[in-house]
């Protein structure tokens, strides 16, 4: 699968993860399928929400009141799920694993371990059998 996102988005991700520093930063990505392209994703609109775990530097928490409104709007679908890893590798976390959000079609990570070169990945993550996830590919302005 790939996805495509204009630059905009990407701009909005990175602006907002750094204004989040050293917590992680935390949204939805809304869109759809790209037209004319086989099982690719047109990323549109990212949508930051605040992250309200415990411990914000090293994992996020989004509040369902938050996030509801976006899961059950079906003209607007989540089609990404986007946090940050203030200094850790743009790889999914054990925690991140075990996560139930695997029902979304793509993971995002946007690593800052190299704060001059911040590493965006994306990923489709896997429950059955056991968990699992692959890197996705991705364009940017498109």
């Amino acid at each position: 699968m790939n996805v495509y996102m204009k630059q905009n988005l990407y701009k909005d991700l990175h602006m907002h993860s750094l204004q989040q520093l050293p917590e992680e930063a935390c949204g939805f990505i809304l869109g759809g399928q790209a037209p004319n392209k086989n099982e690719a994703l047109q990323a549109s609109t990212f949508i930051p929400l605040r992250n309200i775990a415990s411990n914000p530097r090293n994992r996020f928490e989004i509040s369902p009141v938050e996030m509801l409104p976006y899961l059950m709007d079906s003209n607007n679908p989540v089609i990404g799920l986007f946090h940050s890893h203030p200094t850790a590798p743009p790889v999914p976390s054990e925690q991140d694993l075990q996560t139930l959000w695997h029902s979304i079609p793509t993971y995002w990570i946007l690593s800052f371990q190299q704060p001059q070169h911040p590493e965006l990945q994306l990923y489709q993550i896997k429950k059955a059998p056991q968990t699992s996830y692959h890197k996705l590919s991705f364009v940017i302005g498109q």
